[in-house]
């Protein structure tokens, strides 16, 4: 059974160009940055977190110790203002549309194709990425995606599973390559993220009027 994508519009204009074919890309910085109670925003956008309840372990092999630092976590991130995204829900709820102040929603009926249609619109050296993402809680280790940009570009921390998100990404610098990230010890809050050094990419793909269908949402 094919599922559908959907995306949340708080103005019909919005939803008018995207049935146009027009997408407007944010980069995950943007988002790191953007303060709106964690609905769109995301502090840890582009960043894996790992954060033991009790602190993080080190262990020296070499003489077989170890201790435990507290209040500390290990971050591995992007190049965030060079990834781009488009974000997109594989669910269709008044819950959602609520949370995004929602006017109306737009029904994406056939996936491979909505792809296939951004990824010929893009520059032949980008790489690009549609797929679900994957959720995950701080305290979970042994994850892969550390080494994987293309990874934490898709995953998010699990308080945002509701939003059932599927992504659209790409990269024109090769910031999606195999260990391309910067890895970090914190101690304490969560810093400020800066805020985004560009504001968006328009990617152009054609009519999307055969592939989709609109929802008003009475409110």
């Amino acid at each position: 059974m094919r599922r559908s994508l959907y995306r949340y519009f708080d103005d019909r204009r919005w939803a008018d160009a995207f049935l146009a074919g027009e997408l407007y890309f944010r980069s995950l910085a943007y988002f790191r940055a953007y303060e709106d109670g964690q609905v769109r925003g995301d502090r840890n956008e582009g960043v894996s977190v790992f954060a033991p309840a009790g602190g993080l372990v080190v262990v020296n092999r070499t003489q077989g110790t170890s201790f435990t630092l507290a209040d500390h976590r290990f971050e591995s991130s992007v190049r965030q203002d060079e990834i781009w995204v488009y974000c997109l829900s594989r669910v269709r709820t008044a819950a959602l549309a609520a949370e995004f102040g929602a006017v109306v929603c737009v029904e994406i009926l056939d996936v491979p194709t909505f792809c296939m249609r951004v990824q010929a619109a893009l520059p032949a050296t980008a790489k690009f990425i549609g797929r679900r993402v994957d959720y995950y809680r701080a305290t979970d280790a042994g994850d892969p995606r550390w080494a994987l940009p293309d990874r934490i570009a898709t995953s998010k921390l699990d308080g945002y599973a509701r939003q059932a998100e599927f992504r659209l990404v790409f990269s024109i610098t090769g910031a999606l390559e195999f260990e391309n990230i910067s890895l970090r010890l914190i101690q304490g809050a969560s810093e400020t993220p800066p805020p985004a050094k560009q504001d968006g990419q328009t990617v152009t793909i054609g009519s999307l009027a055969d592939i989709c269908r609109i929802h008003e949402i009475n409110r």
